[in-house]
């Protein structure tokens, strides 16, 4: 494949002056900044067998763009059969990772950024899903796997009888959970940041179907060893009173839930983090006091929204 021949078959890139690969992130496409009379573009480039995913996925950014979501504006997707590839071009989001510079804010910058950050995520689920799914099922299927794999492995999760009391006291909850597009990868990572605000959304590749509420996994798994001000920032300004027992109750199951899964998928697939998965582990069970409260340690008990 010559990069530069595909670019030149896409009509909203003509005239561009420079090439630049990202190398960043799990995804087999291959991603690209393009720039055009200086405006960046973001170009991805996918494995053609993904094609239907991928159209889905430029749809969808046109609809997120409707309901206001900040995110990459769709401008341009092409099949590329003789070279067995889609291409879709997007507006690129100017600013860093929030992860690579939550630190250097103050504490009520990162609260502000997660005050954007669960607005904005709130607006996602407000896109009208692409598919209907029966959640439970497909969950239990899942974890079923995972927890077989989990169970294969030589590390054991402390207090493991505990975890999966929880998951399986709590279970009945998934039952008629309602239904929405997620963005299924939502944590700081992901949060745009520009001159210390919040500049958007990004990766909406890995989109899914499902709980709203699992939207949230990833503020336990990934986002809170980052900040907590953040995290409380996000749930803060996703709801518009603060959250019910409801909410904590699957907050956590999906927190346990994904306790077993870390360990299997990183085992698997990306063994070599390995231990830091097991950081990012141990803190969700001490948040929660081994499951012993549904509602993190660090949220406080009074909360103005």
């Amino acid at each position: 494949m010559i990069v530069e021949n595909i670019m030149n078959r896409l009509t909203s890139l003509h005239g561009y002056t420079a090439i630049k690969k990202i190398d960043k992130g799990y995804s087999s496409d291959t991603k690209y900044v393009v720039t055009v009379n200086d405006t960046p573009y973001f170009v991805r480039l996918s494995d053609l067998a993904h094609q239907e995913k991928r159209w889905i996925e430029f749809t969808l950014l046109q609809d997120l763009e409707l309901q206001g979501v900040q995110t990459h504006k769709a401008i341009e997707y092409m099949v590329l059969p003789d070279d067995h590839l889609s291409a879709m071009v997007m507006s690129y989001l100017i600013g860093s990772p929030a992860d690579e510079i939550i630190l250097q804010l103050s504490d009520t910058e990162q609260y502000h950024l997660g005050l954007m950050a669960g607005k904005e995520l709130r607006k996602i689920h407000q896109v009208k899903s692409p598919k209907t799914i029966h959640w439970e099922t497909l969950q239990k299927e899942k974890f079923t796997n995972y927890l077989q794999a989990y169970q294969q492995d030589s590390y054991q999760i402390p207090q493991e009888a505990k975890l999966l009391y929880f998951i399986e006291e709590h279970w009945p909850l998934l039952r008629q959970r309602p239904t929405t597009l997620l963005h299924d990868d939502y944590h700081l990572g992901h949060i745009i940041c520009h001159q210390n605000s919040f500049n958007g959304v990004i990766d909406f590749n890995g989109y899914d179907v499902g709980d709203p509420y699992h939207d949230f996994y990833n503020l336990a798994l990934f986002s809170r060893r980052h900040s907590v001000p953040y995290c409380i920032g996000q749930i803060n300004g996703y709801f518009t009173q603060p959250p019910d027992d409801e909410f904590w109750r699957l907050y956590a199951l999906y927190a346990a839930i994904n306790v077993i899964s870390t360990i299997a998928w990183t085992r698997q697939y990306d063994p070599q983090s390995f231990d830091d998965a097991l950081a990012r582990i141990q803190l969700i069970l001490q948040d929660h006091a081994y499951f012993s409260s549904v509602r993190p340690l660090w949220y406080p008990d009074q909360q103005v929204v």
